[in-house]
């Protein structure tokens, strides 16, 4: 596949991120999402062309909003896992208090 244009790019690499995002490889998603900003940024800083500028304004747009969707996915990820961290934590005085079982000989 031939990516000529910054734009065919962005759009592959958006693609990428919401695929990540599908097999839960949320910081792979951000760190995509990130990569298409600065990209979009970087190529805003040169337009010189109304129309072109305004285009590349609205990829931006949709970038941020796009980033901003996974990292929030991101960070309830995160939380959901610190939360069964926490419960682990929280139920292992408990877990050590029980007897262990018997091994097969000692049946």
């Amino acid at each position: 596949m031939s990516l000529e244009s910054d734009e065919e790019r962005w759009g592959v690499w958006m693609v990428q991120a919401r695929h990540f995002a599908k097999r839960e490889n949320y910081t792979d998603a951000v760190a995509r999402m990130r990569l298409v900003r600065e990209s979009i940024q970087e190529s805003l800083a040169g337009e010189t062309d109304p129309a072109r500028r305004a285009r590349t304004e609205r990829q931006l747009a949709r970038a941020e909003e796009l980033l901003a969707d996974l990292q929030s996915q991101l960070d309830a990820w995160r939380s959901a896992i610190a939360a069964r961290r926490q419960r682990t934590i929280d139920q292992a005085e408990e877990e050590m208090a029980r007897p262990l079982p018997l091994a097969a000989d000692q049946r």
